[in-house]
């Protein structure tokens, strides 16, 4: 299950101010990206997690987040 914030449209992101804002929503279009590239995949040679060289664990909690 994927968190509303990381959902096109969300304005989460773009709530945030400062750099620590900025930093967060680059990398949810990072994220966005490689989920995008992999189908939807986040586990497996072929997910979003190795396509970003992140153990499976710790891109399923940044989607959470």
């Amino acid at each position: 299950m994927v968190d509303d914030s990381w959902l096109p449209g969300s304005s989460v992101a773009e709530s945030r101010f400062g750099l620590s804002g900025r930093l967060a929503a680059q990398e949810k279009e990072i994220v966005e990206e490689a989920l995008r590239a992999s189908g939807g995949q986040v586990a497996g040679p072929a997910g979003a997690a190795a396509r970003l060289g992140l153990p499976r664990s710790t891109l399923e909690s940044k989607i959470a987040c």
